[in-house]
């Protein structure tokens, strides 16, 4: 697989890098969102995406939640190598979820979260 990021991929990246609470991304927005490529995709049919082949020295850059209209929810970790976004990893709670790609409105920072579950 080696096609470009759809509109909606870039759109979920870049919310992840705005609302990014575990330390500076600034080099990870050096580089146009538009122009990734994904190269794979997870082997266990979830709606994670590889933006680069190797896997070695990623890091994580930024997490967060994805709460769908149906109630199902996701975790979100978005990891970079070196200033290069390299993965986005979609973990469905429920393994026998579909497995979907987030959009914006389906995002949650952890707090937001945690403040809708009052």
């Amino acid at each position: 697989m080696d096609r470009p990021v759809t509109p909606n991929e870039a759109a979920v990246v870049q919310w992840l890098l705005d609302h990014a609470a575990i330390g500076d991304v600034a080099a990870y927005r050096l580089r146009p969102l538009e122009e990734l490529h994904v190269v794979g995709g997870c082997d266990c049919g979830c709606s994670s995406l590889f933006f680069r082949a190797e896997k070695g020295g990623i890091r994580r850059i930024a997490d967060a939640m994805a709460v769908y209209p149906d109630g199902q929810e996701a975790d979100l970790m978005l990891w970079g190598c070196e200033g290069e976004i390299a993965w986005l990893e979609v973990i469905p709670h429920d393994p026998r979820a579909s497995h979907r790609a987030p959009e914006i409105a389906n995002l949650r920072t952890w707090e937001q979260r945690g403040l809708e579950l009052l």
